[in-house]
């Protein structure tokens, strides 16, 4: 078998929020696919796929209010295996009371876009399966979602192959016939942190400035102190974890990563913006996190709206993380 696994660290996922319940073994692997649009994009940029996978867990995690992503393995077209939940944990992706029967495992198509799963894509669901297999003890069948669940899941192409016994496409389907560069997919990564007060003026922003570099190996954080820059054509990952205090109690104030132009002068996407409301004490804690395609004509900063008539205070960022792949 040939298992082309990509750790939570290599894709950027988010830390999850509490604890896994313990799985020992199954029945088997229920098969899932995303329904809605998948990108044709992904089918040759393997940087499209890690930001599908990053989409998905950001939807189950601030949409769903799961924990984390929902499935135990993902698998793109490039015959990449993507670490979801992983081994020996309950996934929350099959139903009420199903979670525990089986793991769960998703192709990269939708009902738009990308409908037909790729040979390589069919080769990586089967390496995930085997790999649940031997190191997971996960059990001999393989279901759909739809099997014991009211859903159209996995779409009609994906279902059909698991009613066949879900065998191996004819070829090779390895890695070496991906149209992706293995060293593409290794990420370099630019962890930051801030530890020290700083301040939000009433009804203004502040681009947050880093105080703490726990990895930089590719010289990413800028010499002003706030911005991550790019060593070249990157998409680019990110991930924050803000403390904010002085707010008052149910005020709002918004958390964004931002791209601006390298005069820091101007910038966009403002519609990663996520708004959090105040805790009784006057406190916000906000996870925020964002997608982007960064060059050497631009920049990256994480900033702090304050509409409010209060200063409200940056208490912390326990950690920023953003994972660069060469596009």
């Amino acid at each position: 078998m040939t298992l082309d696994l990509v750790s939570r660290r290599s894709w950027g996922a988010r830390e999850p929020r509490g604890s896994y319940d313990r799985l020992t073994s199954t029945k088997g692997v229920k098969i899932h696919y995303t329904g809605g649009h998948v990108d044709p994009a992904t089918l040759a940029d393997h940087g499209q796929c890690v930001a599908a996978v990053r989409g998905i867990q950001g939807g189950h995690m601030n949409g769903n209010g799961w924990m984390d992503v929902g499935y135990s393995l993902l698998v793109c077209s490039h015959r990449k295996v993507f670490v979801g939940r992983g081994l020996h944990r309950i996934p929350a992706a099959n139903g009420p009371g199903l979670n525990s029967g089986h793991y769960a495992v998703l192709g990269l198509v939708g009902t738009s876009g990308v409908t037909e799963p790729p040979d390589a894509m069919l080769h990586g669901i089967r390496d995930a399966i085997e790999y649940l297999r031997d190191e997971g003890g996960a059990g001999k069948e393989i279901k759909g979602h739809r099997d014991g669940y009211a859903t159209s899941c996995p779409g009609g192409p994906l279902y059909a192959w698991v009613k066949r016994g879900a065998p191996r496409p004819v070829g090779s389907g390895s890695a070496s016939d991906s149209i992706i560069k293995e060293e593409d997919d290794v990420p370099e990564i630019v962890s930051l942190g801030a530890g020290r007060d700083q301040a939000v003026p009433a009804g203004g922003v502040l681009a947050v400035r880093w105080h703490t570099e726990f990895v930089d190996d590719v010289k990413g954080h800028g010499a002003d102190g706030a911005a991550v820059l790019a060593p070249g054509s990157r998409w680019v990952l990110c991930d924050a974890l803000v403390k904010l205090r002085g707010l008052p109690p149910g005020a709002e104030v918004d958390v964004a990563w931002s791209r601006y132009d390298r005069d820091g002068k101007t910038f966009e996407d403002d519609a990663w913006a996520l708004t959090f409301t105040a805790d009784p004490a006057g406190r916000v804690e906000a996870s925020v996190g964002g997608q982007f395609a960064l060059d050497t004509s631009n920049q990256l900063r994480l900033k702090i709206l304050n509409p409010g008539p209060n200063e409200v205070t940056v208490e912390k960022v326990t950690m920023a993380k953003i994972a660069m792949f060469k596009r």
